[in-house]
């Protein structure tokens, strides 16, 4: 990658880590778990699983602004930080 290319990039790369690979901070993002009517029907449909999105990011405020972007009317109920990634893709080579 020539250097005319990251100044345009900006701080969107993910950060290299210390063995030369990138590495990103993995963000699950939940919704509620959908209100289940009262009825006979509930029953035989199950209960319905809260839908989630994984998101990978430097920040937690860039998971949440790709959040917003992607899926502006998912209302989140909770987060939790499932660890870091390492993503090969993105030697020093680049």
């Amino acid at each position: 990658m020539g250097k005319d290319k990251k100044k345009k990039l900006g701080g969107r790369l993910f950060a290299t880590g210390r063995r030369g690979c990138c590495e990103a901070l993995l963000y699950e993002f939940r919704e509620r778990s959908p209100s289940v009517a009262e009825s006979d029907d509930s029953k035989s449909a199950g209960q319905q699983k809260p839908h989630t999105a994984r998101i990978a990011a430097n920040t937690f405020d860039e998971a949440l602004e790709h959040l917003r972007w992607d899926q502006p009317h998912f209302v989140i109920d909770n987060v939790q930080n499932l660890g870091l990634i390492v993503m090969v893709s993105g030697t020093p080579l680049d």
